[in-house]
């Protein structure tokens, strides 16, 4: 999938709230939190939210390592945990209320993690009190999100003991930190990795993919906006400089990224996943359950064909992406909008094609008469339908997600793990903003 470009921030809000409408997610979770999963032979920590500070004392600042202790409190000792980076610099407020510890003996006992990455957060409750650990300059508020994982241990090893733990200061918003320690394994089957490719215009044309994370975990993932690598696979006329956000269902900005050397570059590169071009785009978050809105345009109000993706970085977590969809504008040839997705098993989904539905959101010039075409890995076409009634009409109306309008086009069908693709095009060459979506069921 790839990036946005500079456009006027009530029409992000706006397209950010009605792809959540079309997706139908529920609001993330308030506050910050944490979740511990075991993952195969390792321990994962991921965490994401905003921390509001009102109420808070600072206590001091110092630079810490991911790590965590669930030790029983006795004098002088704590439990906590700290994920995120390694060796950050933090600043420590108290005046939190909650649980004392989170685990058993031997109290001494505490793991440093093998890698972190992200924004680095703690917790640490003792004898003494509680104290909240954010970045320093943290600014009270605003989104935050860490990774750590602990190699070739287990969760009885760390001494933590599964279930949820709260600490709150205050009544107001996002004043909670919550500790989830979780045992059950991840689904067994998950679209992974998703990415659209359009022609990628200004107003309502920029490129906008949306997605679900949905799950008990959050979910950590690297979102790019390409433009020039795409000219290595003989497309032409492409985004020259891509510019991408990342939108909560509300409509709220979690990140903004034009160059992506700019911000994140050590923790994008040890993802494996860094743009092949310095202009391209990339976020990388971890995010709680709900909705999220990638949206790519081109820098200074550039237009060409991009490609904006999604990539699933903590396939071992209870959380997955289940829905997925891309609006932007569909043209005809190279310029026809693609969709793509990755199953890591035998998966149900529903593939969608909409446009005239789209004009009951204000948006103009819509593709009249949509062609939804499914694809696999190798080329071969699984399926397609112009119009829904036409064919599995009572298997699509017992889903729940049959099409709006008639002229809409809609495909049901299983796949086995693999690369799709779903392409979405105009009947009789036809070009408009569109919209295809993947459900899985």
């Amino acid at each position: 999938m790839k990036s946005l470009a500079f456009f006027k921030p009530t029409l992000a809000t706006t397209l950010a709230i009605v792809l959540a409408w079309l997706l139908s997610v529920r609001p993330a979770q308030a506050g910050y939190t944490v979740t511990l999963q075991q993952v195969g032979g390792n321990v994962v920590a991921t965490g994401s939210g905003p921390i509001n500070l009102t109420g808070l004392t600072f206590s001091q600042s110092g630079s810490v390592n991911p790590s965590i202790r669930g030790a029983r409190v006795s004098p002088g000792a704590s439990s906590f945990i700290y994920t995120g980076p390694t060796s950050s610099s933090v600043d420590s407020y108290s005046g939190a209320t909650g649980p004392t510890s989170f685990g058993g003996w031997p109290f001494i006992t505490y793991w440093t993690a093998n890698s972190g990455s992200g924004d680095m957060v703690g917790i640490s409750a003792g004898f003494w009190g509680v104290a909240i650990s954010v970045p320093t300059g943290y600014v009270s508020g605003n989104a935050l999100s860490d990774r750590a994982t602990y190699s070739g241990t287990t969760l009885a090893q760390l001494h933590v003991t599964p279930g949820t733990y709260i600490w709150k200061w205050g009544k107001k918003a996002n004043q909670n930190f919550t500790l989830k320690t979780l045992s059950a394994i991840p689904p067994a089957t998950n679209i992974t990795n998703i990415s659209a490719r359009a022609s990628v215009q200004t107003g309502d044309g920029v490129t906008i993919a949306g997605f679900i994370v949905n799950g008990t975990d959050s979910k950590t993932v690297v979102l790019r906006g390409l433009g020039p690598t795409l000219t290595g696979a003989g497309v032409t006329g492409v985004l020259a400089d891509p510019f991408l956000s990342l939108f909560d269902g509300s409509g709220n900005v979690l990140w903004n990224n034009n160059d992506w050397k700019d911000s994140q570059q050590a923790a994008i590169q040890a993802t494996g996943l860094a743009p092949p071009n310095d202009l391209e785009s990339a976020i990388l978050r971890t995010l709680v359950p709900g909705n999220y809105t990638a949206i790519l345009s081109g820098r200074n109000g550039t237009t060409g064909i991009g490609l904006v993706e999604g990539y699933d970085v903590a396939t071992g977590a209870v959380a997955e992406l289940t829905n997925v969809s891309t609006r932007g504008f569909v043209g005809t040839g190279k310029a026809v909008m693609i969709g793509g997705f990755i199953t890591s098993g035998s998966t149900q989904v529903v593939v969608r094609g909409l446009g005239p539905t789209l004009t009951q959101f204000g948006v103009s010039g819509t593709l009249a008469d949509p062609v939804v075409t499914l694809v696999d890995g190798n080329g071969n076409v699984v399926q397609t339908n112009d119009n829904w009634k036409n064919t599995q009409q009572a298997a699509i109306q017992a889903t729940g997600l049959a099409p709006p309008n008639d002229l809409e086009a809609a495909i049901l069908a299983t796949v086995p793990a693999g690369n799709y693709t779903a392409i979405l095009s105009g009947n009789g060459l036809g070009t408009g903003i569109g919209l295809v979506e993947v459900y899985k069921l």
